[in-house]
């Protein structure tokens, strides 16, 4: 493992508060795109950063991303990104070392660090696409970064050098489509449903209360936690205690947008916890902050990007 020279100054703590950028500012390049349309129903979204306007501190290049239980693609481009541990002295920064790397689904928040600005991108897929399109070993990733060329057969490796070179997302955008949807369009065809994000993530964890249902009726109760593990990387019950709490974030978005209160107690009944209290440890537990201090750092901090995309 590496760790950063100057932790104190160089590899900031992953906690560390960084405001946003002012408005007249040069900001960061950040987009949220939907699946090409020959891709719909095999990717979920594709992100998109680009720093390389902007002059960011060390704080500032700190990104935060939440537990979930998706699988992702990322590549970046004149940046070395790792992984930020909280350590005595700061931060314990470890590089990924290659450009275009595959996570499995994560278990808690991470958070990620580059030395300097670039330009990258993640693509998320729900884990049985993940598992169908590239023959992914799910249980192998899960709570892990792994450079994609470890981990896909060299018949992909044409499509990482391509991402991985991609100038623009127009161009990474297309490479997609050439290298993925003829895969994808002889594994499934093409699908004509495009659910929303709060959605997607309910749907996965439907799709496998059903598959368990299955099992059970050839299945005990313990062998079909075993296959749900198997063919997902966690419980059932952890899944659903997942998207359960994501669906905090969507509602709390929505009522800030239309200048409403919080109401956390409210939310919580809403959304199916038992008390605040719980929907707190949750979110704790996905995001690593309670809720009202995970809503000042999305309005506030620049790290949380990611989440001002997705949410």
């Amino acid at each position: 493992m590496s760790s950063c020279p100057q932790p104190s100054a160089a590899c900031p703590h992953p906690l560390t508060r960084a405001p946003r950028l002012p408005a007249d500012d040069p900001a960061p390049w950040s987009r949220l795109y939907p699946a090409p349309p020959a891709l719909q129903g095999a990717i979920v979204a594709v992100l998109s950063r680009d720093t390389r306007s902007a002059a960011l501190s060390d704080a500032q290049r700190l990104s935060h991303f939440p537990a979930s239980p998706l699988i992702s693609l990322s590549w970046f481009q004149e940046m070395d990104v790792g992984l930020v541990e909280p350590d005595v002295d700061g931060g314990r920064w470890v590089p990924f070392g290659k450009p275009v790397v595959i996570s499995g689904s994560q278990s808690r928040p991470r958070v990620s660090w580059a030395p300097t600005t670039g330009r990258g991108g993640v693509m998320c897929f729900t884990p049985d696409v993940a598992r169908a399109l590239f023959g992914l070993d799910l249980g192998a990733i899960h709570d892990r970064f792994v450079p994609a060329g470890t981990v896909l057969d060299a018949r992909w490796h044409p499509f990482l050098d391509a991402l991985a070179r991609a100038p623009d997302d127009g161009t990474t955008l297309a490479v997609l489509e050439q290298h993925l949807a003829p895969r994808w369009q002889a594994l499934q065809g093409r699908s004509s449903a495009t659910p929303s994000l709060r959605q997607l993530g309910r749907h996965w964890v439907e799709r496998l209360a059903l598959q368990a249902r299955e099992w059970r009726q050839t299945h005990s109760p313990r062998q079909v936690e075993r296959r749900i593990k198997t063919f997902s990387g966690r419980s059932l019950r952890e899944w659903q205690a997942l998207v359960r709490t994501e669906g905090i974030f969507f509602a709390a978005r929505e009522r800030y947008e239309n200048g409403r209160p919080f109401e956390w107690a409210a939310l919580a009944q809403d959304e199916g916890f038992a008390d605040q209290a719980h929907m707190s440890r949750e979110s704790r537990r996905i995001t690593g902050f309670a809720p009202t201090e995970f809503a000042r750092r999305f309005i506030e901090d620049e790290s949380f990007w990611m989440y001002r995309l997705w949410v």
